[in-house]
């Protein structure tokens, strides 16, 4: 079983496009199409999480923590059922009516957010952005593995995060700004926009990747054993990404909360919320890059450490530079681990199963968005907002002890795939 899936794995290194390889300079274009799709898609994101709790407190004039908190998970829970259905579909149909399908989606919740008036408006809203979400991310994620030999996954995945990142701290500053001049509403409209031009260019500039040949079909059903081992070496990393969206929950839910009450402005946040989401995309191609290189555990394992230790002083001063500057770090040491987890799972995903278990991988690491927020309002609620904190530190320690008792390296492995 583990020859077919080297075979698989050597097929894709050359390219995934069947029989009729597509030239360096076709390649080239099919890359940056979906990065600038992705970069779209995350400034929808940015906007969101960037002012969806704000929205909800200062609009919908909702003050419990535990509330505010539902937004966000709302959010987690249908982007990742949306990973695990639409990333398995994605085998069978393709990745761009996926990808499509996705940015619509996520155009429609953002009208709905902009028009609520009401808290259930803003559940809706954010339940349909996390759908579009989830299905517009696992299919550029997984069309952008494909898309390059996978010796350079850890890169690929670099360029993905910085596009999505990218776009979120793009659309996090731009929905800020927005917000100051023109109200809370407005710049839940843009996101129809940005859906609109981003459903465009998908349409006309990206083509379908996905090319999987009968020979894979056929390993796909002889290979259930090779299944569900690689499941079970995924666990690990189905734990420390569950952790790392805990930490992005606690970011992006509550520490806005936190700077209002010091108080900080508007614009403050956003700036600090914003440099973290700079620092975090601007690192990711660099720390993939490393990852394809020097591996992927010990890389991780120094992120999830010093993130974990990061996320404390955020509740011991009021210094807006201060803050700035632990966001900077912070999103370093969190590129550290987000992009070459990805990386791992592509080493160990067998090639015919990549949607199914890169969005397995995506289902479990974004419970945490669903899972944190509710359990960090209820901490905040009865304790106090810096006892999030707290926890989320803890959750972090508990993911760098659990991978590095379990995981083996598998760097060596994934190159040995592509060169077999």
């Amino acid at each position: 079983m583990l020859e077919i899936g080297k075979r698989l794995k050597h097929r894709r290194g050359i390219r995934r496009y069947g029989d009729n390889a597509l030239k360096r300079n076709r390649v080239l274009g099919v890359i940056v199409g979906l990065l600038f799709v992705e970069f779209l898609s995350g400034g929808v994101w940015g906007i969101h999480r960037g002012l969806s709790s704000l929205f909800t407190k200062e609009v919908l004039l909702i003050t419990s923590f535990t509330q505010i908190g539902l937004v966000l998970s709302m959010f987690g829970l249908t982007k990742a059922v949306t990973n695990l259905g639409l990333g398995a579909l994605s085998d069978r149909i393709g990745r761009k009516p996926i990808i499509l399908l996705g940015i619509a989606v996520s155009g429609i919740g953002g009208a709905v957010i902009a028009t609520s008036s009401a808290y259930s408006g803003m559940l809706i809203g954010t339940a349909l952005i996390g759908l579009g979400g989830g299905g517009a991310f696992v299919g550029i994620m997984v069309a952008m593995i494909e898309a390059v030999a996978s010796k350079r996954t850890g890169l690929a995945m670099g360029l993905f995060e910085l596009a999505a990142y990218g776009g979120s701290s793009f659309g996090s500053a731009l929905g800020g700004y927005l917000a100051a001049g023109s109200g809370l509403r407005y710049p839940f409209y843009v996101i129809l926009a940005l859906s609109g031009v981003g459903a465009a260019t998908g349409f006309f500039i990206i083509p379908e990747t996905r090319s999987l040949e009968k020979e894979e079909k056929e390993a796909v059903r002889e290979g259930s054993k090779e299944y569900v081992d690689a499941i079970k070496r995924l666990v690990p990393l189905y734990i420390a990404g569950f952790s790392s969206k805990i930490m992005d929950s606690l970011l992006w839910s509550f520490l806005p909360l936190l700077l209002i009450g010091l108080p900080m402005s508007i614009t403050e946040v956003t700036v600090i919320t914003s440099a973290f989401t700079f620092s975090w995309a601007l690192s990711q191609p660099l720390t993939g890059y490393v990852s394809d290189n020097l591996g992927r555990k010990s890389i991780i394992l120094v992120g999830l450490f010093s993130a974990a230790v990061s996320i404390l002083p955020f509740t011991l001063t009021r210094n807006f530079f201060l803050l700035v500057v632990l966001a900077l770090v912070l999103g370093v040491e969190a590129a550290l681990f987000y992009t070459p987890l990805v990386a791992m799972v592509s080493d160990i995903a067998p090639s015919a199963l990549e949607g199914t278990l890169v969005g397995s991988y995506r289902f479990f690491r974004d419970m945490g968005y669903f899972v944190g927020p509710i359990l960090l309002g209820a901490i905040a609620d009865i304790y106090g907002l810096d006892y999030s904190f707290y926890v989320t530190s803890l959750s972090l320690l508990i993911a760098t002890l659990i991978l590095y008792l379990t995981t083996k390296e598998t760097l060596t492995t994934g190159i040995q795939k592509t060169e077999d």
